[in-house]
């Protein structure tokens, strides 16, 4: 196995003892498996696309395997629909699309390497593995449709069908881009929160804002510093795709679904940061007998967590304004996966043509 660096080489790294005990079991047990896993990243064409077929005779004389197979963070389409998998038994080759797999895709990563193995090997149809350990029938989200080759040389697809399909699509895009890599690329937006999000802390007036309004007020405003956040990062760095009409408008609508997922999903992490900071340094910083003082009633931990989310919420309207100093590509390196940043890279330069 090959596979693109960062996620898909940890994962690949994590199924290789697994994936050899399964294909002695399942596909061919008179076969000596050994499953060997390079971290190899094939260019990415002026489409955005990568091409293995090309490549495999060359991958498989210099390692001496009989068959390859490249997991890719890439996502991709074929026949207007989400590809899980691509086989040309000809070249001996495969490729998996992890993001069409969906979110917590261990057993389908399994079961889409079998298959495509199964294929390249020639043996029984892995979809009848017994058990139910990979088998899709124990699947709510059976989702796989499968397109045959029309020649040996052709290529073989399995896609995911339907909304369900979009859907998988949609969570596994926003794993590869792993949210949790945003926050620390916003240093400078988390040092303007911070420093906003401080003055709940030692100003009174919000003490007393934060205790006077009801919880549905307060939400409402941490959805709208949330939102503001948000928006400004998309607009600011660029990261919003200009929809284009015939069969890409799709491939627009879900990469842009994803990029709004993944910025969402930081800035609520970061949220969430602020208001724990906020709410430790208002349980260490304020006397409860003071507090109660100025508020006029006994307090409790309602009343910090009141202050510390009034403050967290404007602290984080602050943050969009400081993240206006952050690097803009290093904000958008951290937003998506290294494969993703290169088709944007290549497909939305200055000067070139955009993707038809």
């Amino acid at each position: 196995m090959i596979a693109d660096p960062g996620l898909p080489m940890a994962l690949a790294r994590r199924l290789k003892v697994a994936l050899e005990n399964f294909l002695g079991q399942e596909l061919d047990n008179d076969t000596n498996w050994v499953v060997e896993t390079e971290d190899f990243s094939l260019p990415v064409d002026r489409q955005g696309e990568v091409e293995l077929t090309i490549h495999a005779s060359q991958l498989k004389d210099s390692y001496g395997w009989d068959y390859v197979v490249y997991l890719t963070d890439l996502p991709k389409y074929e026949h207007g629909e989400p590809l899980i998998s691509s086989v040309n038994a000809a070249s001996g080759s495969a490729v998996v699309v992890l993001p069409s797999l969906g979110f917590l895709r261990k057993r389908r990563l399994i079961r889409a390497v079998l298959q495509v193995l199964a294929v390249l090997h020639g043996v029984r149809d892995p979809y009848l593995l017994s058990g139910g350990r990979v088998s899709p029938r124990t699947d709510p989200l059976q989702v796989e449709r499968r397109i045959e080759a029309a020649d040996v040389n052709d290529d073989a697809f399995e896609t995911a069908k339907g909304w369900r399909g979009r859907a998988l699509l949609l969570l596994g895009m926003v794993r590869s881009n792993r949210p949790w890599r945003l926050v620390p690329s916003l240093s400078t937006a988390m040092a303007a929160a911070v420093a906003t999000g401080a003055f709940g802390v030692f100003y009174t007036s919000i003490w007393s804002m934060a205790d006077f309004l009801p919880p549905l007020r307060l939400a409402l405003i941490s959805i709208m510093s949330v939102l503001i956040m948000g928006s400004w990062l998309v607009l600011h760095n660029g990261l919003w795709e200009l929809p284009t009409g015939g069969p890409q408008r799709e491939k627009r609508v879900i990469y842009n679904l994803a990029t709004l997922v993944t910025i969402f999903a930081a800035v609520l992490l970061m949220y969430l940061a602020l208001f724990l900071v906020i709410l430790a340094g208002s349980l260490i910083i304020i006397d409860n007998q003071y507090l109660a003082m100025q508020l006029d009633h006994e307090v409790g931990l309602a009343e910090y967590v009141n202050l510390s989310w009034l403050a967290a919420s404007l602290g984080t309207v602050a943050g969009a304004v400081g993240s206006s100093l952050d690097d803009e590509e290093s904000v958008r390196r951290a937003t998506f996966s290294r494969r993703e940043f290169e088709r944007r890279q290549i497909t939305l330069a200055p000067g070139k043509e955009r993707e038809g």
